[in-house]
């Protein structure tokens, strides 16, 4: 049914001045136009929009699609083809993203790509990253970059040589650093470390070297780094923690107020160095009472004459053989003060410290006085002996006294290891790079200081009149006497008697071996204390020496007694040993309260042990057949009493006298002479003439 009125021209159709029918509507022609119902022209939608016929309005093309005049339909709009493109929603166009940027669709704008960062409003890489292909990467082990960009990391070989970085992105020059095993000397280049060093240590400068424990250097900028002669005293560090509590100084070597050196040259508190010293000297006093006691049992047992006096003789050789021995050992921790040895050893070489016969091994001087050096203990040590000796020797001369002498040579025999080391100790200086020169038995005395060649020459003094003097003095006095020492009466010849201190427990044919055994314990003390403290030479050297010296025991085995051979030998076995200990403990780095040290410090005291039961043992046998003897030498006293009153020889009769049967006499065949013998040892029957006379 048609009506009679005007009707709209359809969708995207127009007429300019109306139609007569809906055919006569003309369609929009053109790409993108697009016409409203009843519209009188076609009209296009703007840039980046396009005709949606649903909504009869232009709508704006979805994002990274664009159209440059308007489309019909969503499809008319042309997505972006090339890679980093974008377009926003409506664009006319596509345009790419700046340079390390892409379009991120929650914002709607370019942001930078994964691992740049937004620096100055461009994106770029940060301090510490460069580019590596199309992203920021972190620097290279041994390369630094301090500012943002996309330049090149700088390596630490342009202004460190060998120098790395401990972690990858480092952002200044000051991340470069040596090494394991390197130090920065400070003159752009990485120094292999010196022994004493750290070597696991990574970045260290020169001003912060870490040192290993038992080396020590003089200041933060010294590349000098020493071996301490004292291990214990140097405990390791950096510049600011070197030294072990209570020690300061050269190689940590000198005690800080309050503080006193033990015999192993360990600093101590005063307070328990002086507990320390009260014991020893309550030890030394007991020592002194069993000695007392004990002579005064022999003699009670034995009497003061012969018997007695042999007890004493066999006695006194034994000890002073351990004495010898000992004496050396003990001087160890003054001669060697790096000698490496086990911790429970070292308790041993303490407790022998009294037969050094120096008093300030055990009195804490330093507690008492800040004055008394090196020179003054020199003085302590050297003048008390000097005057002892000779007021001796004079009162000896004097009074016509042969055991005066002797005392006069016991006293040089026992101090003469203890003043030679000492009065060598006043010659080795050592020079530091700190332009200091220190005496070496003393790092508080400056051998640049004013007075320094008084010293000197009292140490020439003192070498000429102990080390030289006293050895001279044994050889000439044994030598003009050597005809008398090799009488087989020389026990009875009235002017050797004052030197029987050298010659009495010597074969005849060794009568020069006091001589010989003095030299020994002058080149175990005096000599190897000029050697370099804790070196592999002075622990050799004196590991050769004892040797030597065992093998001279052994071959000539020049004591009369075999006892005294047999104790002499085990005594100069245990040096033996405890050279041998210390070059492999010094060698295989042990430590000393370790399971091996602790071991060899075992056998060490066994061996100890065993020589002290070897003396005991055969000084006990001595006792005993001294004892067992005295039935007898009863009896025979009693013949050669009647045989004197009578006048005879009492033929046909024998006479046996026990304590225990009573007195026998049985007739003996005629003929026979009575005779009468001493069944003890030869040398008892020589004591009992010479008590006699």
């Amino acid at each position: 049914e048609t009506t009679n009125a005007c009707g709209s021209c359809p969708r995207n159709t127009f007429t300019l001045s109306g139609a007569t029918s809906i055919d006569d509507c003309t369609p929009c022609q053109n790409s993108g136009e697009y016409a409203k119902p009843g519209s009188g022209y076609c009209e296009k939608c703007s840039t980046g929009e396009y005709y949606d016929e649903t909504a009869n309005a232009c709508g704006i093309c979805p994002r990274n699609t664009y159209t440059l005049s308007g489309t019909i339909g969503v499809d008319g709009c042309t997505p972006c083809q090339n890679a980093g493109e974008y377009a926003k929603p409506g664009s006319g166009y596509c345009e790419k993203c700046p340079q390390y940027e892409e379009f991120d669709d929650l914002t709607g704008g370019c942001v930078c790509m994964t691992s740049f960062d937004r620096i100055g409003g461009t994106c770029t890489c940060k301090d510490g990253f460069t580019l590596m292909g199309t992203s920021c990467s972190p620097c290279e082990l041994g390369k630094w970059k301090n500012e943002s960009g996309v330049t090149s990391c700088t390596r630490c070989e342009d202004t460190l040589k060998g120098g790395i970085t401990e972690f990858e992105g480092s952002m200044s020059q000051s991340s470069c650093i040596c090494p394991r095993g390197f130090y920065d000397g400070g003159e752009g280049k990485c120094v292999e470390v010196k022994e004493g060093m750290n070597s696991e240590e990574v970045g260290m400068k020169l001003e912060s070297v870490f040192l290993d424990p038992g080396f020590w250097r003089t200041n933060e900028k010294s590349e000098e780094v020493r071996e301490c002669p004292i291990p214990d005293a140097c405990i390791g560090g950096n510049e600011t923690n070197v030294c072990r509590e209570g020690h300061k100084g050269h190689y940590c070597a000198t005690c800080k107020d309050g503080y006193s050196m033990d015999p192993f040259q360990v600093c101590k508190k005063c307070t328990a160095t002086v507990v320390d010293s009260v014991l020893t000297v309550v030890a030394v006093i007991l020592v002194v009472v069993l000695v007392l006691g004990l002579n005064y049992l022999m003699k009670k047992k034995f009497g003061r004459e012969a018997k007695g006096k042999t007890v004493l003789k066999r006695c006194k050789n034994g000890i002073k053989i351990m004495f010898a021995s000992g004496q050396i050992t003990a001087a160890l921790p003054t001669i060697i003060p790096a000698v490496a040895l086990p911790k429970n050893f070292k308790s041993v070489v303490e407790a022998s410290q009294l037969l050094n016969m120096n008093l300030f091994t055990f009195v804490p001087m330093g507690c008492f006085t800040e004055e008394f050096s090196y020179y003054m203990k020199t003085l302590a040590l050297t003048v008390p002996v000097i005057v002892a000796v000779g007021g001796l020797i004079s009162m000896g001369v004097v009074k016509k006294r042969p055991h005066l002498f002797t005392a006069a040579i016991a006293i040089t025999y026992l101090t003469l290891p203890t003043i030679t080391t000492t009065s060598f100790g006043l010659f080795p200086c050592e020079p530091f790079d700190d332009n200091t020169e220190m005496l070496r038995s003393d790092y508080d005395i400056s051998c640049l200081a004013n007075g320094r060649d008084v010293w000197v020459y009292y140490g020439y003094l003192m070498v000429g009149m102990f080390p030289i003097g006293v050895t001279l003095m044994y050889w000439l006095l044994l030598y003009r006497v050597k005809d008398k020492l090799k009488d087989e009466d020389r026990d009875n010849i009235e002017n050797i008697r004052g030197l029987k201190f050298l010659w009495e427990p010597y074969k005849r044919e060794f009568w020069w071996w006091e001589v010989f055994e003095t030299a020994r314990r002058l080149a175990m003390t005096g000599y190897l204390s000029t050697i370099q403290p804790g070196s592999f030479f002075q622990i050799g050297a004196g590991l050769i020496m004892t040797v030597m010296h065992l093998s001279a025991l052994a071959w000539c085995r020049p004591f009369i007694e075999s006892r005294d051979n047999i104790i002499a030998v085990l005594s100069a076995l245990l040096l033996v040993f405890t050279f041998i200990t210390a070059s492999v403990m010094k060698s295989q780095k042990m430590v000393e309260d370790g399971y091996e040290a602790k071991n060899l410090g075992y056998l060490l005291i066994a061996a100890t042990f065993v020589i002290i039961v070897t003396f005991v043992v055969y000084a006990w046998h001595s006792l005993n057949d001294l004892s067992k003897s005295s039935d007898t030498m009863a009896g025979d006293a009693f013949k050669n009493s009647i045989g004197t009153r009578s006048g005879s020889n009492m033929e046909g009769i024998d006479v046996n006298i026990s304590f225990d049967s009573g007195l026998e006499m049985k007739e003996r065949k005629r003929g026979s002479g009575f005779r009468s013998e001493n069944p003890m040892h030869r040398h008892v029957e020589e004591e009992e003439n010479e008590g006699k006379k």
